[in-house]
């Protein structure tokens, strides 16, 4: 089949670039900084070997695809232990967390002929995932060329690169045509990209890719035990809180106190070893303190029970109605644990405005009305008070948990495209 004129000459413009795009990188490489030595990377020059086996490459165009990608590499890897995944991105890795040993990550090469190359002929990818549409039309047509199954999920719709195709006759069709799925996250982006010239046949309506809930385990026995001591007892949970914030949340909590006085609350401290300091202190103040490492149980004259133990966070967001994430309101965290966690166990969920790595998925759980952001003590107290109705609580709890579970269908269906793709492979 012929290629249309805009992508020849698309690709003769990459082959010319590739000059261009190794002195760039020089220059880059000569600056020095943290990632220098790996700049190469952009040339398609490997900085580690490919693993042996099958391989498959997830490609994230934005910084808020990388978790969920490693979720899904995670969910692949339980099912396919021989398999081992190549993560790229266009900028350094914004995650906390190390990789695991089945994942490599590499920067994606420049779009230019002799880098794509390259690194197509050291990695031999077997099977694509791209996240997004901002599309790499010489890196996409080598891959199709060599035969890898590409698939495109979290296709949000048409971005402004693909218009500016438009110049480029059949750029923009001779791209897309080369995925064999696309799953779009709703209706209005598969029209979109139907009009951009990708096969409607190939496009499938499945949600958005997002980060996986992590159902935190829990003991069912120490639930039913702590649940029937609270009894009907208004409770709330304060995750995670880190020193700075202790005082912020005693305040919230003495506010909210006078409209329930027999509010419980469950304070977790980020550091489980101020469990002790954090006792005395709020003993000093008068409030009656049990703490989780020595009495074990909170009773009915508990007003702070101090949960300073470790692994248990599935069991206090299963007895709590209401969470706060703790690490959102000092400034020199980066938005603490993820509010997934609650949400998924059937919490509703209360932050501060310091979000950091959180932030987009907070930004899912605002437009459902499935979280509430608070600025100080006041407004945390107050909104808290709001909530402490049980059913404006279960309301935003219940949305919350479907924001925790709503990425399910594009996940499984991104799992079973790597499956049959991968039985393809073993059967040719």
């Amino acid at each position: 089949m012929s290629r249309p004129p805009g992508l020849v000459a698309y690709l003769s413009l990459a082959a010319l670039g590739a000059s261009t795009a190794r002195r760039r990188i020089a220059g880059e490489i000569a600056r020095g900084g943290a990632e220098a030595a790996r700049l190469s990377e952009r040339l398609g020059q490997p900085s580690q070997r490919r693993p042996d086996g099958r391989l498959i490459w997830l490609h994230a165009c934005a910084v808020v695809q990388e978790k969920p990608l490693l979720d899904l590499a995670e969910r692949i890897a339980d099912s396919h232990p021989d398999a081992s995944f190549l993560l790229t991105t266009d900028a350094s890795l914004t995650l906390d967390t190390d990789l695991p040993p089945y994942v490599i990550h590499q920067y994606v090469p420049h779009e230019a002929s002799a880098p794509v190359r390259a690194f197509l002929d050291h990695w031999r990818p077997d099977i694509a995932l791209w996240a997004g549409t901002s599309l790499r039309p010489a890196l996409i047509h080598e891959a199709v060329s060599r035969g890898t199954m590409l698939h495109l999920v979290d296709a949000a719709g048409a971005p402004d690169a693909i218009r500016g195709w438009k110049g480029w006759s059949g750029l923009a069709r001779a791209t897309l045509r080369g995925f064999e799925t696309i799953l779009a996250t709703d209706d209005a982006a598969a029209e979109e990209l139907a009009e951009a010239g990708a096969d409607p046949d190939a496009i499938v309506v499945a949600g958005p890719l997002e980060e996986e809930a992590a159902t935190l385990p829990y003991n069912l026995r120490e639930r039913d035990a702590i649940g029937a001591i609270l009894k009907a007892r208004p409770v709330w949970l304060a995750n995670s809180v880190t020193e700075a914030e202790e005082e912020i949340v005693i305040a919230a909590h003495q506010k909210a106190v006078r409209q329930a006085h027999k509010l419980l609350l469950i304070l977790v401290p980020a550091d489980p070893n101020r469990g002790p300091e954090l006792a005395n202190r709020l003993a000093a103040q008068g409030l009656t303190v049990a703490r989780r490492s020595v009495e074990g149980e909170p009773d009915a004259s508990t007003e702070v029970f101090v949960a300073d133990s470790e692994g248990e966070l599935g069991l206090w967001y299963r007895l709590a109605p209401i969470t706060f994430m703790g690490g959102t309101m000092d400034p020199d965290e980066d938005g603490g644990r993820s509010p997934l966690e609650p949400a998924a166990l059937g919490s509703a969920i209360l932050h501060g405005p310091m979000l950091g790595r959180n932030k987009a998925v907070y930004g899912r759980f605002w437009s459902a009305h499935a979280a509430r952001g608070t600025t100080d003590a006041d407004s945390l107290g107050a909104a808290l008070s709001e909530l402490l109705s049980p059913d404006k609580a279960a309301t935003m709890a219940h949305a919350a948990w479907r924001i925790s579970t709503g990425g399910a269908d594009m996940n499984e269906r991104v799992l079973a495209l790597v499956a049959d793709g991968l039985a393809k492979r073993a059967a040719g």
